[in-house]
């Protein structure tokens, strides 16, 4: 019978916790992701008429859509750099390994082949399920 919680195995911290970093670059990316569309959308209504706002709020706007482009270059340069270091802690490729985030059993693992069609990937894919 397979040890169903091989997934608390000590050895697995460090891959929990890069894991872990991961996935909170991940969160903030969507987050920022959303403040800079939103951003966008301001400095791209500027232009109608009806704008009730006043162009020193336009200017700060884009000021701080430049701030919040220069982050989120940043914060990808921070993920792709995470993502290389969990592949490079991976044991194996094309194979999930269990891991423990916090809340039970959870899988990562990285592909250049698809599972179901046994095809290569265009693109290896780092996949974590939780």
């Amino acid at each position: 019978m397979e040890n169903l919680i091989s997934y608390l195995d000590e050895s697995l911290v460090p891959l929990e916790k890069k894991v872990q970093e991961y996935l909170e670059a991940e969160k903030e990316i969507r987050l920022l992701e959303v403040k800079i569309l939103t951003l966008q959308n301001k400095v791209g209504s500027a232009d109608e008429p009806e704008q009730s706002e006043t162009w020193g709020d336009i200017g700060q706007e884009e000021t701080e859509l430049g701030q919040h482009q220069k982050q989120m270059e940043n914060l990808m340069q921070r993920y792709r750099q995470l993502q290389q270091e969990v592949i490079e802690m991976l044991p194996e490729r094309n194979k999930f390994v269990e891991v423990n985030l916090g809340y039970g059993p959870s899988m990562v693992g990285y592909f250049t082949v698809d599972l179901e069609t046994h095809q290569q990937l265009e693109e290896p894919v780092l996949r974590v399920v939780h």
